[in-house]
């Protein structure tokens, strides 16, 4: 009688650990302690490099560049063409200025668009040196936010 209370039990316990193991699941979700990583394949459909402007100004080359013109251009000639002189040499060194604090200001980068395998299209700004192409096949990885496309 003890040997079958023994038989009992071990039953009830494989079939209690039998109930916690689950199937394993088809969406290619990784958990680690960072939090939930979502791991989707799909097709590069363009490549496309892009030029951006952050549309900050801070004028100070507009500035800078005026100030520097104004005195270059009042050193050519004397009296009213010096004045003249210096007037033109402000504006275009003011448009100079800012020229050249509008193209500090850009970065170049490289936009990506892929189809993923669930139909859905998504558009990726990568760095332009990743030279990705057009059907190839990559993984976009998101955890906590952040995208990675790699291949």
């Amino acid at each position: 009688m003890h040997v079958r209370s023994l038989s009992w039990a071990a039953v009830v316990a494989a079939l209690t650990l039998a109930s916690c193991t689950s199937a394993p699941s088809s969406s290619p979700v990784t958990s680690s302690t960072q939090g939930v990583t979502v791991v989707q394949t799909g097709q590069v459909t363009e490549v496309k490099d892009v030029t951006r402007h952050d549309g900050r100004s801070t004028g100070l080359g507009s500035f800078i560049g005026s100030i520097l013109g104004g005195i270059a251009g009042s050193n050519i000639g004397s009296g009213t063409g010096s004045a003249v002189a210096g007037i033109g040499g402000a504006i275009a060194g003011g448009m100079a200025g800012q020229h050249a604090e509008q193209s500090n200001s850009s970065r170049n980068s490289t936009e990506l668009t892929v189809r993923l395998d669930n139909g859905e299209a998504r558009t990726f700004a990568v760095a332009p040196e990743d030279n990705f192409r057009v059907g190839e096949t990559v993984r976009v990885s998101t955890n906590n936010g952040v995208v990675r496309v790699t291949r």
